[in-house]
């Protein structure tokens, strides 16, 4: 194992920390401009129909809610870290996730029904009454929860694995220019290659496909990440159309199309094609 990814496997509860609080910050986001969105909507058919639509005792239901969602964000993160989607068997992802989700639901309710009780002896007249039917409103509620749950969880699941996706980048990146390897990620194995022997790379659908030493091999990865890898190694890589890159050391010769493109062979007689877009990355001497 390499350094740099014996620091990343060092570094995981750090980086996870770290794409929680990404997250968190789109969360909050999008909840206030739901809140905000929801407002101006009220004072707008408020407007439009003289209805007495109770703007100010709408806006504290809703914010009242969002405020304790997002303060219970901390316990969905602990939810992520016991019974994460891909990492654990999926009898443990539903035991934990319901139990949290039912915790998630009674603290959200308890807590929003205090927070406008206290606000309405505080600024309104009259008290807040909450339902005259507990069990009716608490299923109403908790359907709603139980959606508003899964979506942060998804979301927190979702940013740790772009987390996980940059950090496994950034160490394939410095292993690259101290080994001048390139790492490839294929059917969950690293395979190391000598960037110097790449030929060529191009995009397949949600792989790249890469030529070395004469073999072909399906990575997980985007063409631009390779194409980086490359450089950072030292490789005389040239992107050459917006989905093949080249290696200019393996380019046998080019040869102009007449509209402006080429068309390029490499040693390993594999034709590229090269678009007029990427013409003055060539090198001239072909």
């Amino acid at each position: 194992m390499s350094n740099a990814t014996e620091q990343q496997s060092r570094t995981l509860p750090g980086d996870d920390a770290r794409a929680d609080r990404t997250t968190f910050f789109w969360v909050a986001g999008f909840f206030m401009a739901f809140l905000v969105v929801g407002i101006l909507s009220m004072i707008t058919e408020q407007s439009r129909t003289s209805a007495d639509l109770e703007v100010a005792q709408n806006a504290l239901y809703e914010s009242s809610s969002i405020f304790v969602i997002l303060a219970l964000y901390p316990l969905m993160r602990l939810a992520v870290n016991y019974a994460a989607p891909g990492q654990h068997d999926w009898r443990r992802i539903i035991a934990v996730h319901a139990g949290f989700c039912l915790a998630f639901s009674i603290i959200h309710i308890i807590a929003m029904v205090a927070i406008r009780k206290a606000v309405f002896l505080l600024a309104f007249d009259g008290s807040y009454i909450f339902t005259d039917n507990l069990l009716r409103e608490f299923i109403y509620e908790f359907r709603k929860d139980a959606v508003t749950y899964s979506l942060i969880v998804f979301f927190i699941t979702f940013g740790r694995q772009l987390e996980q996706q940059r950090r496994e980048l950034a160490a394939a990146r410095e292993d690259a220019r101290k080994s001048q390897k390139l790492t490839l990620k294929s059917g969950g194995r690293s395979i190391f290659i000598d960037a110097a022997s790449v030929v060529w790379a191009k995009s397949a659908s949600n792989y790249v496909e890469v030529k070395a030493n004469g073999e072909t091999h399906l990575a997980r990865a985007t063409l631009g990440a390779i194409e980086n890898q490359l450089a950072d190694a030292g490789a005389s890589a040239v992107r050459v159309h917006r989905s093949w890159v080249v290696n200019a050391d393996h380019i046998k010769k080019i040869d102009p199309t007449g509209e402006g493109d080429v068309r390029i062979e490499m040693n390993d007689g594999t034709v590229a094609p090269g678009s007029r877009r990427y013409r003055d990355r060539l090198p001239a001497t072909h």
